[in-house]
């Protein structure tokens, strides 16, 4: 009965999403059972089966993470979280549906997935085995540079991260970079791979007892213990949770802030009391990674100066929006000018400098047919747009001057093809103008 109910719910998430709904909200399945109950609905039926639907509402409930109402796209992340694929079963499903995908409108038959559109038991039927084992640094640096724009290094730094953690060696990095050259979007594609990274704007992160809603231990909220033990935790806007908070009283916040978050890299047994109707966390924490993302605006600038003083300004062109250091960033730069504790630093096992995007880096970007915005919107809403060469220069210059990267890109086409669709939702082909 339970295999039933969760059929008919991801049967009905992926008819919104194919009919390019994904984005319409879905009702949580307690809050009709919790009307049904309260008018009397279950009133005949005995204890035994109304707890039975009780545990099976709830268990359903869980992927709206206590919320009345959620986009039907992000219920359906929440499911494939849940169920913890490892890479074979995710490619056998892929190969499933690039099959059907292969046929378009030839009906299914018994061989290709299901007779019944309702049906999914092929999805729950595939074996699995431990999640990711299998995959080879090759097979990850694949899948995310196939998905991002250059940026090379940090790809394959991300990718030996990942490989070394599954395999139960933790590792420490840090991204640095300008905003919008794609610091955290390396972690949100990894996360298709490896569904316990967790990525944590640490600009909301607060100490215990301090105020604010989001503490250390926070971090985990989501996760059961076993997740949290084998998770990836993203910091990012890391370089702004390290700049120096001081209270009326003079005492250094940050510097509190810090020093708490240490306990976790630390590694080790880590116990967290109960808050505000939170129970008590205790967990071990030597098997996280973290990875700090950041774009060390501050380090850059406060170290330019300082190189520029003694004789090296001709190697660093100060006031530049991308500034790139002959001489890398090290540990004592971060302790030094990004206000890093010496201690996190020491943790730190890798730093990974990321360049900044131009507008020559845009302009390929929309051309590149597996990365572009352009072409992602033409898939998701099934018609073909065109650009001019015009609107295609003015978009990349534009994303560069903003800084705000391929987001950018894609808000711009978005609004394009919005208004175009407001004035005509029915035809197969669009000429977008800005």
């Amino acid at each position: 009965m339970r295999r039933t109910t969760y059929t008919n719910w991801i049967s009905k998430i992926l008819k919104e999403i194919a009919n390019r709904r994904g984005d319409r909200m879905i009702e949580n399945p307690a809050v009709q059972f919790t009307l049904d109950a309260k008018a009397g609905e279950y009133d005949e039926v005995s204890d035994e089966t109304y707890n039975f639907l009780l545990n099976e509402v709830e268990e359903l409930s869980k992927f709206w993470c206590d919320q009345k109402e959620v986009p039907a796209v992000q219920v359906l992340g929440a499911i494939f979280r849940k169920m913890n694929l490892d890479q074979k079963t995710i490619g056998a499903v892929a190969e499933r549906l690039a099959d059907r995908y292969a046929e378009e409108v030839k009906p299914f038959t018994e061989k290709n997935i299901v007779q019944d559109e309702g049906n999914l038991d092929w999805l729950f039927d595939m074996e699995t085995e431990e999640k990711n084992q299998g995959l080879s640094p090759k097979e990850i640096y694949k899948f995310v540079s196939d998905r991002i724009y250059g940026q090379d290094r940090a790809v394959k730094a991300a990718t030996m991260l990942l490989y070394n953690h599954i395999h139960a060696h933790k590792r420490n990095i840090l991204f640095a970079g300008p905003t919008g050259c794609g610091k955290t979007e390396i972690w949100r594609v990894m996360s298709r791979l490896y569904p316990n990274i967790r990525i944590i704007d640490s600009t909301m992160l607060t100490m215990q007892g301090w105020s604010g809603s989001f503490k250390v231990r926070d971090i985990f909220s989501s996760m059961s213990q076993e997740e949290a033990e084998k998770a990836i935790i993203v910091f990012d806007e890391f370089d702004k949770f390290c700049e120096p908070l001081y209270g009326s009283n003079g005492t250094n916040y940050g510097a509190a802030a810090q020093n708490e978050l240490l306990k976790l890299i630390e590694g080790g047994q880590i116990y967290f009391p109960a808050d505000k109707g939170k129970p008590a966390l205790e967990l071990d924490s030597s098997g996280i990674s973290f990875v700090f993302c950041g774009s060390f605006e501050r380090l850059t600038d406060v170290k330019t100066e300082s190189e520029s003083s003694m004789g090296f300004g001709n190697k660093i062109q100060k006031k530049d929006a991308y500034v790139q250091y002959e001489k890398e960033i090290t540990v004592e730069d971060l302790v030094r000018y990004a206000g890093i504790r010496q201690e996190i630093g020491g943790r730190i096992n890798q730093i990974v400098q990321l360049q900044g995007m131009t507008a020559e880096d845009y302009k390929k970007i929309l051309q590149d047919k597996t990365i572009s915005p352009l072409h992602q919107l033409e898939r998701q809403y099934g018609v073909k747009l065109r650009l001019g060469e015009r609107e295609r220069e003015k978009l990349a210059q534009e994303a560069e001057r903003t800084k705000m990267g391929v987001r950018y890109l894609r808000s711009k086409i978005q609004q394009m093809l919005d208004e175009q669709l407001f004035q005509n939702d029915e035809q197969d082909e669009y000429e977008l103008e800005l």
